[in-house]
């Protein structure tokens, strides 16, 4: 055979191999943690966010900056799914994942430097996480849905680094009672966070915030003239147009006289009088609809004092059904009392330039709201993303029961057992334990480098505070920039949340460990 090297891909296409191609996506991951490391923790830094449009944004929510970043590294979107990932699944602890998953990144591209094999750095690191998640089983704290003062904790821990940190006390009552309104038995409080509706309107403060009993939806009533208050409500939410059926074919209509004329228009009304009949008799006094309602039946419905709101989203009447208890009826002709829900009060009101409908003082409903009010939309805005993540946290404990000492402790806890366990490892296997082991100290190594303490002294000392496993909740406390026990302190998060950064931490290392050409087309970006 001649030596004519074979050509099998297109002109412009570019490699990029082996090491090289590692460094550069490690190097392009490692930079997004950098983007968003200094916003870690109470004392950690916002950024400013400025759209195409100009819109500005400041922020120090992890999740929020990587949402409005635009990227086009492949490897770096990577790193974005990842912390997407996270903020889905358990609401926060996003800027924690992605800087673990960049020190995993950098600890292995050094080992790779030292000319060691990816293999058995990634057989390490899959070692390493399934060894921190056995440790996290052993010495999370199990708790139960009655202890509400560790639900309240994990709540304002989640709030300390967040914008609304000043009323933590009273966001994390607020928030405790709304995931209880919704929480069941069937430990799936999670998905059933967006039964909490959050309305923003404006208030003098945010300790204006209120907690209804109920739901709101942005719609107004149908007629002018219908009650803007009702009490006692009995309750119909329907899918039916309630207008003149209109054919679906041509037809011509002959009228040879006025008589022939009225007769046409009396059918008409009858089948909007049959319409109202029906509500009547049935004793409601409130219709939801996710269809049409013509003026004209407004009009009828106003007359009776019954009121209406048409055009209902899904997960609006989705959201009223389970405030007040009601069935989702098609056909009218079905309807019974059995379908009907309950409120004590509708009220029709404004808030700000939009006009919603309340449904308050529902039995035992599984949808309320939040009325979050502020002075200024972006303060309004801010909050309620905050809001979101403490609701997600505890609806999260609510489904796990277990809890972690935050502040860097349970970090510091495992970075030393992982190290113990290197030792029980022989090979290249167990750099990759101890590499491992180090990167946890990245998070409490930020903490305290955020809030402009001694890096090296106090890490060193929470190293040597971790002397036996009464020790294990030893961590840092950035507010008061004392170490002590973090747990008995009231900083604690889901351990849940720890198994998930860990888990997604390793698995996404161990994918870009495994890529040793980068393959890039023509016009495309690596």
């Amino acid at each position: 055979m001649s030596n004519v090297p074979i050509i099998i891909l297109k002109e412009g296409t570019e490699e990029t191999r082996e090491r090289e191609a590692r460094k550069q996506n490690i190097t392009a991951m490692v930079a997004i943690a950098e983007t968003i490391r200094s916003t870690l923790g109470p004392k950690g830094m916002s950024k400013m966010l400025v759209d195409s449009l100009g819109d500005v944004t400041i922020t120090s929510d992890g999740a929020e900056i990587l949402k409005n970043l635009d990227i086009e590294n492949i490897a770096a979107n990577m790193m974005v799914n990842v912390a997407k990932s996270i903020d889905e699944d358990i609401g926060d602890g996003t800027t924690s994942a992605v800087i673990f998953s960049a020190a995993l990144l950098n600890n292995a591209l050094e080992l790779i430097e030292q000319d060691i094999h990816p293999k058995p750095i990634i057989h390490g690191y899959k070692l390493a996480a399934d060894k921190a998640l056995e440790i996290i089983k052993e010495i999370a704290e199990k708790i139960s849905r009655d202890d509400n003062e560790v639900f309240k904790n994990a709540a304002k821990t989640a709030m300390n680094a967040k914008d609304i940190a000043p009323l933590k006390d009273f966001f994390s009552g607020l928030a405790l009672k709304a995931v209880k309104h919704i929480a069941e038995e069937d430990g799936n409080t999670f998905a059933k966070v967006s039964n909490i509706k959050i309305v923003k309107a404006p208030g003098k403060s945010l300790k204006d915030t209120e907690l209804i009993n109920g739901v709101y939806t942005q719609k107004g009533k149908v007629n002018t003239m219908m009650p803007d208050l009702i009490k006692d409500a009995k309750i119909a939410v329907i899918r039916r147009k309630l207008d003149v059926k209109k054919t679906e074919f041509d037809a011509q209509i002959r009228i040879s006289s006025p008589t022939d004329i009225q007769k046409f228009l009396n059918q008409e009304d009858k089948i909007l009088q049959d319409y109202l009949k029906i509500f009547k008799d049935l004793g409601v006094k409130m219709i939801v609809n996710s269809s049409d309602i013509s003026e004209k039946f407004g009009a009828y419905l106003a007359k009776e004092g019954i009121a209406g709101i048409k055009n209902v989203s899904e997960s609006d009447y989705k959201s009223i059904l389970k405030a007040v208890d009601a069935k989702l009826v098609d056909d009218l002709t079905s309807l019974s009392e059995n379908d009907l829900g309950f409120a004590e009060k509708v009220q029709f009101e404004k808030l700000g330039d939009d006009e919603y409908t309340l449904f308050s003082g529902c039995k035992n409903p599984k949808s309320v709201s939040i009325l979050l009010k502020g002075g200024l939309d972006k303060i309004l805005s801010t909050a309620e993303v905050s809001l979101n993540d403490v609701l997600s946290v505890i609806a999260k404990l609510f489904d796990t029961k277990t809890v972690v000492a935050g502040g860097g402790a349970i970090y510091i806890e495992l970075a030393k057992r992982t190290r113990a366990y290197a030792n029980e490892i022989s090979g290249k296997e167990q750099l990759a334990v101890n590499a491992f082991a180090l990167a946890f100290e990245e998070i409490p190594k930020t903490l305290i480098r955020n809030a402009g303490l001694e890096e090296i002294e106090l890490l060193t000392e929470l190293r040597a505070a971790h002397r036996t496993p009464d020790d294990k909740w030893i961590g840092i406390d950035t507010i008061t920039n004392t170490i002590g026990d973090n747990f008995k302190k009231g900083i604690v998060e889901p351990a849940e949340l720890i198994n998930h950064i860990i888990k997604s931490g390793s698995e996404l290392t161990n994918l870009i460990l495994r890529v040793d050409r980068i393959i890039s087309a023509k016009g495309s970006m690596p």
